[in-house]
């Protein structure tokens, strides 16, 4: 319920969200309904902007951004009991997208909405202060529809955090390596990207790159553990190492002699592999 003045109040419903992709952001059209609930109001013009937020694992919220009218205002609200719409829009990168995305709890997403703005009662101007904000939460399925309307799902990101060599000293080799083939990869110079992935892999448990691994070894690792499986546990660790081992059998260049050979989609699998196991040797060992 928004406050005007002392005496009026407008009930106010989030009925839909809808989003349009565009040029490196998204804009996110949220469509509200006012009710005018003071019986002795003629009706007025007011116009609303507002700010929006997200639940917080553990509590608490983390400011998502500003509302802006979409359509034009002032919004003509009618007497008692009758009914206005307006849009208002929030512009999100997609950066924004993702960091909200990791923030769902049970699927789902919780935002809070805080209107405010002002009227003209009397030709007098209102504030309308910003108070409790509305609580719109979004089913996982709704989620998923409206990233799927971004337009979000149709690229694969790997965006981790880099490893620090100042934490991590004994990977500052592998990590210098992984550093060079994202240069590499910026220039266009897909065989001494991935040349330099299979260096920073083999780097990573104190090797040198022609140290290992043929193709026979490789499928001899795999095979001990597949038969391993049968009878015992096979943690992560062990499955990490045989995919590090295949991932450096990957960007071995003896295997593709002609430069043409290895190609940008090449290039950015080593890539994202090799980013992702530098991510799990060097995060905390803590349950999930």
């Amino acid at each position: 319920m928004l406050r005007v003045g002392g005496t009026s109040y407008i009930k106010v419903e989030l009925k839909q969200l809808f989003a349009f992709p565009g040029m490196g952001v998204t804009r996110i059209l949220f469509t509200f309904e006012l009710v005018n609930k003071d019986q002795a109001s003629n009706g007025y013009p007011l116009w609303l902007g507002g700010k929006v937020e997200v639940d917080a694992r553990g509590g608490g919220r983390s400011y998502v951004g500003h509302l802006q009218p979409s359509m034009a205002q002032p919004i003509s609200l009618g007497r008692f009991g009758e009914e206005a719409s307006t849009q208002l829009s929030l512009e999100l990168s997609g950066e924004q997208l993702w960091l909200i995305d990791e923030k769902r709890t049970n699927g789902g997403v919780r935002l809070f909405v805080a209107l405010s703005g002002q009227a003209a009662i009397d030709g007098q101007f209102v504030a309308i202060p910003e108070v409790q904000p509305l609580t719109h939460d979004i089913s996982q399925s709704d989620w998923l529809e409206l990233v799927r309307q971004t337009g979000l799902r149709r690229r694969m990101l790997l965006e981790l955090d880099t490893p620090s060599v100042a934490t991590h000293p004994e990977l500052t080799e592998a990590l210098n390596f992984y550093s060079q083939a994202q240069t590499r990869y910026s220039e266009g110079s897909w065989r001494q990207c991935v040349e330099c992935v299979r260096q920073s892999l083999a780097a990573l448990v104190g090797m040198k790159a022609d140290e290992e691994d043929d193709a026979a070894s490789v499928e001899e690792a795999l095979s001990e553990v597949y038969k391993q499986t049968r009878i015992d546990r096979v943690g992560y660790e062990r499955r990490r190492e045989l995919v590090r081992k295949a991932a450096k059998f990957m960007a071995d260049l003896g295997a593709h002699p002609e430069v043409a050979e290895t190609r940008k989609p090449d290039a950015y699998a080593a890539l994202m592999i090799a980013g992702g196991l530098l991510h799990s040797f060097t995060a905390p060992q803590v349950p999930a």
